[in-house]
């Protein structure tokens, strides 16, 4: 069976960070045969200080700066989106997010998408008050979050998927399975599964290995122990021993008491991100 992604988000901006990962997107879009959706906030930042402490006439003059400097900015993303779309060859939209909405109110561009994609820790183009997790928890939607020290264009070629037999677990699995279809292979790591037999069952992830296997997944189940290492570290040293490029799993799925007290896997996750990593909730 053949899945893909139709609808694809991206936050970015003109800088280096923010046309990098438009260029990931526009490559996924590609690969998808997706729509591409370009986001950005119409936000001034900070590149005038002066403006705190004009007075009089100067007041004026410093709006008619800022004003320009967001339209300029503007216009490289719009063009960098159009250039980016006439190289692959797909079809792209150009959302401008008013400064006025609040970061609740973005994530209903986001809303019909299948795929939105961020970069990190910056989060170019984002709006003011933004969150990840505000954005997992608020509509459901699946996150790719691409690290800016990342060096590659495309992703999606060796998968780890980490699988701990939770809902979140299995929604992410499900979303991610347009990518994990045309992955070369995917690797099914089960970290602990001892720890938590009435889960995995006596063979634990047999079954869902089996699952993706009639999905056309490529799939090779990898049960290991974390021999008291935290378990994010485990996850992150087998992707990079498996010589993967994206990281799939699903986030919070022990309750928030657990992630609190033990640091949570999607904490450690987020905090390092070591590779791009898929995201549902």
């Amino acid at each position: 069976m053949s899945y893909s992604l139709k609808n694809i988000a991206v936050f970015f901006d003109s800088s280096d960070e923010g046309l990098h990962i438009l260029e990931i997107a526009a490559h996924l879009a590609d690969e998808q045969d997706a729509h591409l959706i370009g986001l950005i906030a119409a936000s001034y930042g900070d590149s005038y200080s002066a403006g705190t402490f004009a007075k009089g006439d100067a007041i004026r003059e410093v709006i008619q700066h800022k004003e320009s400097a967001l339209a300029l900015r503007l216009l490289h993303a719009g063009q960098a989106l159009a250039k980016v779309s006439a190289k692959y060859g797909i079809a792209s939209e150009f959302r401008v997010i008013p400064a006025s909405e609040s970061g609740g109110e973005s994530a209903l561009h986001a809303l019909y998408c299948d795929l939105l994609l961020v970069s990190h820790p910056n989060m170019n183009g984002t709006p003011i008050g933004w969150s990840l997790p505000q954005m997992l928890q608020r509509i459901g939607i699946s996150v790719l979050v691409v690290p800016e020290n990342w060096s590659g264009n495309e992703l999606g070629q060796r998968i780890t998927v980490a699988w701990n037999a939770s809902r979140q677990a299995r929604r992410a699995l499900i979303d991610a399975l347009p990518l994990l279809a045309h992955a070369r292979e995917v690797q099914l790591l089960i970290v602990d599964s001892e720890e938590h037999p009435g889960l995995h069952g006596e063979e634990p992830g047999a079954d869902t290995a089996s699952y993706l296997a009639r999905h056309g997944v490529n799939v090779v189940l990898q049960r290991i122990s974390s021999q008291g290492s935290a378990v994010a570290d485990v996850i992150a040293a087998e992707a990079t021993n498996n010589h993967s490029d994206l990281i799939v799993f699903g986030a919070w799925s022990h309750s928030r008491f657990t992630e609190a007290m033990l640091g949570g896997v999607t904490r450690t996750l987020l905090k390092n991100v070591p590779y791009p990593l898929f995201i549902s909730h």
